[in-house]
């Protein structure tokens, strides 16, 4: 009987350790993307993701069978502990033999702290699948730069 109470003690402690990891995306993950939600029609998807203290960010690759051009959306979250301040938020990111992209906009332009940094479709290279995405953040005199790495697939 102590042994089984130890061992659910112990599962509990793991699984709670492991609760936080998965917020830093909540709301910019794939299921987020309502093209994404049909996997049948869906030629590829390419996923990278990163964090630091303050931001998590998505980019997500993808093409939907027959379609002739592949899309590409950058997704940013502000997870920092403190609100974030009013002023402007400039960002720019780079892949690895595919796209990239940078623009400027007001730090209370987000939706529950989740900022679309658009949104492309394209003919051109992709970014590989195991590549990773250099992205920098610039919000009221701070700067962070952080690199996505692909969530490969099982």
């Amino acid at each position: 009987m102590k042994r089984t109470i130890g061992i659910i003690f112990l599962l509990i402690i793991v699984l709670s350790g492991c609760t936080g990891k998965d917020d830093y995306y909540k709301g910019i993950e794939k299921k987020d993307i309502s093209d994404l939600n049909d996997n049948r029609n869906l030629e590829y998807v390419n996923e990278y993701r990163g964090h630091t203290d303050n931001w998590a960010a998505v980019y997500i690759v993808y093409k939907v069978k027959e379609a002739a051009a592949h899309k590409s959306k950058m997704l940013l979250r502000y997870i920092g502990k403190n609100d974030i301040p009013p002023g402007k938020l400039s960002y720019s990111f780079d892949t690895e033999g595919g796209g990239d992209g940078s623009g400027t906009l007001r730090t209370d332009d987000s939706i529950n702290g989740i900022y679309n940094l658009g949104s492309s479709e394209s003919n051109g290279s992709v970014a590989s699948p195991n590549s990773t995405v250099k992205m920098q953040v610039n919000w009221n005199e701070n700067t962070e730069t952080f690199v996505l790495k692909p969530i490969l697939k099982k």
